[in-house]
């Protein structure tokens, strides 16, 4: 946290980087104001500076600070200052997903199950009460923190973000998403997601946490977006060396279907269906295998 900002905010003293990805740096600070420590997101200088792009960023980042749960990383405020865009968040003290399997390499089936149950449960709030989709669900985006919290970060976000996005020269650069986790419907560009689009990257997320590879491996991300909409399925979790139980693995297969109208239609019917997994039961109903295996639940309820 040694490497000093090249920028500075109104009311805010920063305190050291916390992390840095391709579009954004994540560094600790403390709001003079009101005396406490927060996380503020700045968003790379190849953004727009047109009025009313800004003007879209701060109405669009500051409907996410409506959320307010447990389970998702509250968001205070959105801002524009001398060229900077920034996000300011509440601090946890932490880790993601990402970090633990870029340590670990997977996690076991009962601890994936503990994780997508919550992201489910505040991903049903947001839903429910604001229609709010993520687009950008990934390990990276799910985190831990110290009293074992599970938070969903970023949510209401990535679509602030696309509205302030400079002229992009690579195709796969000007959809909203991570490319390893995106729903086809996302690399199509829908302006109608849903949150069976948000399911799908949940599900691919949940595959990477127990096979430690994402659910197509070792493709650019062109090559990514293309298995995504594509033909190709994913190979069967099971196959990957991992001990994963049936239900589990069908409901995953069932979580990334690449028709959206085989997936769950709500958030409530996919905690029915981790639910019935953690009982040892098959995800209800049972739909044709993604991954191309040839299992058989009739009888099943």
């Amino acid at each position: 946290m040694s490497e000093t900002p090249a920028f500075k905010l109104p009311n805010f003293e920063v305190l050291g980087l916390l992390g840095r990805g391709g579009m954004a740096s994540v560094w600790k600070a403390r709001q003079v104001s009101l005396d406490r420590f927060v996380a503020v997101k700045i968003l790379s200088s190849s953004f727009a500076t047109d009025p009313e792009d800004i003007r879209r960023f701060r109405e669009e980042a500051r409907a996410a600070a409506q959320l307010k749960h447990p389970g998702i990383v509250q968001v205070y405020d959105a801002n524009f200052s001398d060229g900077v865009y920034y996000f300011v968040m509440e601090l946890v003290d932490g880790y993601t997903m990402g970090d633990l399997l870029r340590r670990k390499g997977h996690v076991s089936e009962e601890d994936a199950l503990i994780v997508a149950e919550s992201v489910a449960v505040a991903m049903d709030y947001a839903w429910t009460h604001y229609q709010m989709v993520h687009c950008d669900i990934k390990p990276d985006n799910v985190m831990v923190d110290a009293d074992g919290t599970v938070k969903v970060t970023d949510l209401g976000l990535s679509r602030s973000v696309t509205l302030v996005t400079s002229e992009k020269q690579d195709a796969s650069e000007e959809i909203l998403g991570t490319p390893a986790y995106m729903s086809p419907e996302q690399v199509y560009g829908s302006d109608k997601l849903d949150c069976r689009s948000d399911v799908y990257e949940l599900g691919a997320t949940l595959y990477h946490m127990v096979t430690g590879r994402m659910l197509f491996h070792g493709k650019s991300d062109d090559e990514m977006l293309h298995a995504h909409v594509g033909n190709e399925q994913a190979p069967d979790p099971r196959s990957l060396g991992t001990r994963l139980s049936t239900p589990f693995s069908l409901l995953l297969e069932k979580m990334v279907a690449k028709d959206p109208d085989s997936r769950h239609r709500d958030w409530k019917l996919v905690l029915a269906d981790l639910a019935r997994v953690r009982e040892g039961r098959p995800p209800w109903p049972a739909l044709l295998p993604a991954f191309g295996s040839s299992i058989k639940l009739e009888g099943h309820a």
